[in-house]
């Protein structure tokens, strides 16, 4: 495989989710980031700190902290303190914080089944699902000189974007 056949997929990987991300509806006084951050909670099936929140993101604590706080300020999560050990808190997403979570899936899944069906014909929306397989197994993947880059860790134990 050559260099220019890596870049060139990098670059198509970028490009879907740079439209992704431009047909995510924005919710007025939440930065993309703060988006993120609720759309992970919202759909992770257990309540999370922020410092799993941040590994899972890949982001700095300031900036997971700051995320946090203008979701809270909007109503969209609330900051449940943990019965065993009440320096810890986990992160809850509201009923309000679901709506919007919910919408912005909507959105997204709408515009990408619209360009699938309206760009790509069955052969094609066909290859491109076992292709989002094959993407998923590449993400999985962690090489043994990487894996501690990788999982967003540097060697101070902090979370870095």
């Amino acid at each position: 495989m050559t260099n220019d056949s890596v870049d060139a997929f990098l670059n198509q990987v970028k490009l879907l989710n740079r439209r992704l991300r431009r047909e995510r509806p924005l919710v007025a006084g939440l930065t993309s980031a703060s988006s993120i951050v609720l759309t992970t909670a919202a759909r992770s099936p257990v309540s999370l700190r922020p410092g799993q929140l941040a590994t899972l993101l890949q982001m700095t604590t300031p900036n997971m902290a700051a995320s946090l706080r203008s979701l809270e300020e909007a109503g969209l999560i609330v900051r449940r303190q943990d019965p065993d050990d009440g320096r810890q808190w986990y992160v809850d997403v509201t009923k309000k914080g679901r709506a919007v979570d919910a919408r912005h899936q909507e959105s997204r899944h709408a515009w990408l089944r619209s360009a699938i069906d309206e760009v790509l014909d069955e052969r094609e929306r066909r290859l491109l699902f076992r292709a989002g397989e094959l993407i998923e197994r590449l993400a999985d993947y962690e090489s043994p000189e990487g894996a501690q880059r990788v999982r967003g860790s540097s060697s101070n134990g902090r979370t870095r974007r």
